[in-house]
């Protein structure tokens, strides 16, 4: 009897220490399955706030992409308006010069040495003229370059502050800038030819001034 309550108790110890290791594994089996829904959400979240970001980062690219083309294409407007405006007056004064030899046949030489003043004149403008472009073109080059160097350092810092607008409005100050010097110009090309040709140069500066309060 003593040896059978012995095993009795043998057996019990040993039921009761399965029964503790069963419970262990499924408690660590339970926990690895926490562990690995909770890995997968984190997974999920840092996947999302990744993809937030680089839209977030193409939408400001194609925004500042979007405004420099816009601007650049206003600029080529203006700059072929003005161009076709200077040809229009070395045409005008290239006519006036025939007519001026046609009835002073008996004046030649001073009609060609007029002639070729002129054109002196123009060629040394229109040289004038191509470097001012290309220092120009250089400059909205380098502005470009600058403000996607920028535009990269801050990426992170504007995605969150959403400061792109102050960006954006810097770029068209400084074009529109760049805008004003060329009408400038423009403005100050037309005044002494007017003065050069002894016209009254109030109505073209009344008209400048119209055409700039405009924004033509």
């Amino acid at each position: 009897a003593k040896e059978d309550e012995e095993a009795r108790i043998q057996r019990f110890a040993e039921e009761k220490e399965r029964k503790m290791r069963m419970r262990a594994e499924r408690e660590a089996e339970i926990a690895a399955q926490k562990q690995g829904i909770r890995q997968r959400m984190i997974d999920r979240q840092v996947e999302y706030l990744a993809g937030l970001r680089k839209n977030e980062n193409e939408r400001i690219a194609g925004q500042v992409r979007e405004a420099e083309a816009k601007r650049d294409a206003e600029i080529s407007a203006k700059n072929d308006k003005l161009r076709q405006e200077l040809e229009a007056i070395r045409l005008s004064h290239l006519q006036q010069l025939q007519e001026k030899q046609r009835k002073t046949q008996d004046d030649r030489g001073t009609g060609q040495v007029e002639a070729a003043k002129f054109i002196a004149d123009y060629e040394a403008g229109l040289a004038s003229d191509q470097a001012a472009q290309a220092a120009r073109r250089k400059a909205r080059i380098d502005l470009k370059n600058y403000h996607l160097k920028q535009m990269r350092n801050k990426a992170d810092r504007r995605a969150k502050d959403r400061a792109e607008e102050d960006d954006e409005q810097e770029l068209v100050r400084l074009k529109l800038m760049e805008e004003d010097l060329l009408f400038q110009k423009y403005s100050m090309a037309l005044v002494e030819q007017y003065k050069a040709d002894g016209k009254d140069v109030k109505p073209l500066l009344l008209e400048l001034a119209k055409m700039k309060a405009e924004g033509r």
